[in-house]
């Protein structure tokens, strides 16, 4: 009998070890966990999503933290920024619409309508570009503000900025122009958490980009072009390190300014010179117009065409003289590149686009 109440107890212990353990394995779902789904040995998602997001230029964006990221700017500086920043100030047309196209906003912005993006439009406007106010920007208490590296002016805000605690950054968008289109939007997209945007929008931009560079570089023979800059008082001819230059070179096609006719390297635009303009005797001659382009053409009537050497070239002979549109080749075309290509690329390559 003994011995039964033994085999009854031992077996009443068991089944309340194994209610018990029951209870623990089915306990109620919360509502952070409502499948009642057991974790598992995987990253968390920030770290799953930093890890689908490679770096694609080590060389620009140097690190990247959950809080910060640090670029190496166009001066060989260092600068951190802090992310999802909520009051932004963008002192820049051409790079307050990269802002916005990574899917970012701004409290104020600069005089001008080209390049601002329609949700921009009727934001705070601090004056013209190289002409601002400190006092009235500081006023503003922004979190971040957004430099252009092309003006002095907006430069020399980096100490007043740092000594009033507001973080900045200084943006290039005209050296090397396409690069830096970019390099500036895949930095504002690692800014903004907006990973998926340069993913699914900007590399959809480039990729038609490399379309364009694909098809024609099928051609072999592969035309000289001078690229020249013209303002209602000077004309200056477009290196390849210009936004016109640029594209020319990656379309494949030589500009007839070379790395010996450039004084300082990293130029855009160098003085012009009929008479080098006439040893290359380009087979094309792209013209980009800044003003009014009226003017702009009898500048180059007065200076150029009067030149017993202007009826000589090849590509004044053959017709092949073009004027572009300032929203492709003196404005920057952003979110219009692949546009931009397409249309150098149909002047230069009619064989292939006709």
């Amino acid at each position: 009998m003994k011995k039964f109440k033994k085999i009854i107890t031992l077996f009443l212990v068991v089944a309340m070890v194994l209610s018990f353990t029951g209870c623990q394995q089915n306990k109620p779902a919360s509502e952070d966990n409502p499948n009642n789904e057991q974790p598992e040995n995987t990253p968390s998602e920030e770290q799953s999503s930093s890890n689908e997001f490679e770096n694609l230029y080590p060389d620009f964006i140097l690190d990247e933290t959950n809080e910060t990221v640090t670029y190496l700017d166009w001066e060989g500086e260092k600068t951190s920024i802090t992310k999802k920043p909520k009051k932004v100030v963008v002192l820049y047309n051409s790079i307050l619409d990269l802002w916005y196209l990574a899917g970012g906003e701004a409290i104020a912005r600069v005089k001008g309508t080209t390049n601002v993006p329609e949700a921009a439009m009727d934001i705070t406007n601090l004056g013209t570009w190289n002409k601002i106010s400190i006092e009235a920007l500081l006023a503003l208490e922004p979190d971040l503000v957004i430099l252009t590296h092309n003006s002095d002016t907006q430069r020399e805000f980096r100490e007043v900025l740092a000594q009033n605690g507001v973080e900045y950054a200084v943006i290039d968008t005209s050296t090397n122009a396409y690069e830096a289109f970019q390099k500036n939007l895949y930095l504002f997209c690692k800014v903004l958490g907006n990973e998926d945007i340069y993913k699914s929008k900007v590399k959809s931009i480039i990729d038609q980009c490399q379309t364009t560079i694909e098809k024609v570089n099928t051609v072999e023979e592969k035309p000289d072009v001078a690229v020249l800059f013209s303002t209602s008082k000077s004309v200056q001819t477009e290196t390849e390190n210009s936004l016109t230059g640029e594209m020319i070179s990656l379309l494949g096609a030589k500009n007839v300014v070379e790395a010996e006719d450039i004084p300082i390297k990293g130029e855009t635009r160098i003085n012009f010179s009929m008479e080098i303009l006439a040893a290359k005797d380009p087979e094309y001659i792209l013209i980009c117009t800044m003003g009014d382009i009226e003017k702009c053409k009898e500048r180059i009537s007065s200076e150029i065409e009067s030149s017993s050497a202007w009826s000589t070239l090849t590509a004044v002979k053959e017709g092949r003289v073009y004027y572009l549109p300032k929203e492709y080749s003196v404005y920057k075309p952003n979110a219009k590149y692949p546009e931009a290509f397409e249309y150098l690329a149909k002047i230069i390559y009619p064989e292939v686009f006709n």
